[in-house]
């Protein structure tokens, strides 16, 4: 699926941060689930990239991929549903998710991201589990 909207257009790119930055706004803000250890929101041009490039040098490799699911929006308002898939720079373990991102634009560029994504898959992945395990663990106790 080709993207059509600011919101597949930057997952599409997610892998290359300069691809990344060149279509945020000078004020750009980017918000994650609060169950994750980032401000939220993150403000400003220099915070988000610096977020967007540890994301791609210390979490995972740039040669990450993305499957859109659904894709709604215009150039103002848009949202996306996809697969990320990549690759842990830690142990080499495959990681696979499903998010959903929603970006405003203005004449700019992308003013403002909310990602939300399954944190549980996050931490079952991190620790070499299966997707489930720490939900499944909290049921047994």
């Amino acid at each position: 699926m080709t993207a059509k909207t600011p919101a597949g257009r930057l997952v599409s790119a997610f892998g290359d941060v300069d691809k990344m930055k060149a279509m945020y706004a000078p004020e750009i803000e980017w918000s994650l689930s609060a169950s994750l250890p980032f401000p939220r929101p993150m403000k400003g041009f220099e915070a988000v990239v610096a977020f967007n490039t540890g994301v791609w040098s210390d979490t995972y490799h740039p040669d990450c991929t993305v499957e859109i699911l659904d894709e709604i929006g215009d150039e103002r308002l848009s949202a996306v549903r996809f697969i990320y898939r990549a690759r842990y720079r830690a142990s080499g373990g495959m990681y696979v998710n499903e998010y959903t991102l929603f970006a405003r634009s203005g004449a700019d560029g992308i003013r403002e991201v909310f990602e939300a994504l399954d944190t549980a898959a996050v931490l079952d992945q991190m620790s070499g589990g299966k997707v489930g395990d720490t939900f499944a663990g909290f049921l047994q106790q």
